[in-house]
């Protein structure tokens, strides 16, 4: 039973590491025709360093155990994205939401939780990013039902699924 499992588990991780390598074209940019998207991959995703004097958010993240590259991704899309706030949930950050918010679900964050910040996100000009969405085959589906549900520019970035409910722009998904 348990060798079962472990191939299992061998074969669903070697699906998805195919799809990384297939989808590699879009690292840098190419294939990419969204001027949007194509700056947040060349501004964003291509960055090591934060680009922004402010480290707020950042120092929050690593405080709930966020690895320092991710977290860095993320400073950088709030500067880039030029967010007036922003929300961890569950956990600390600043609850006020002033103007354009950048909602960040933890991996620990409930189904009901999830579907109550999209819910409220959909509407408005935010940003949304749900980590850790490949941990179990539910919060998969979840991913992938937010994206099909809602019109929204969604990038998966295997680590995170970020949302871009933004009305001006055509829906689309990408896998970076």
């Amino acid at each position: 039973m348990d060798l079962f499992k472990k191939a299992k588990q061998r074969i669903f991780r070697g699906y998805f590491r195919l799809g990384a390598h297939i989808h590699v074209r879009h690292w840098r940019g190419h294939g990419i025709h969204s001027p949007f998207m194509y700056g947040i991959v060349r501004n964003v995703f291509m960055k090591s360093k934060i680009t922004g004097p402010d480290t707020r958010l950042y120092d929050e993240l690593r405080r709930e155990r966020i690895g320092r590259k991710h977290a860095v991704k993320i400073q950088n899309l709030y500067a880039h994205c030029r967010m007036e706030s922003h929300t961890l949930v569950p956990g600390l950050g600043s609850q006020t939401r002033a103007g354009r918010n950048l909602c960040i679900l933890m991996p620990d964050a409930s189904a009901e939780t999830i579907v109550e910040k999209v819910r409220e996100s959909a509407g408005k000009d935010d940003c949304l990013i749900l980590l850790a969405p490949h941990r179990n085959a539910r919060r998969w589906r979840m991913a992938q039902q937010i994206r099909t549900h809602y019109p929204c520019v969604s990038v998966d970035r295997r680590v995170m699924m970020i949302y871009f409910f933004n009305p001006k722009l055509q829906p689309q998904h990408y896998r970076i």
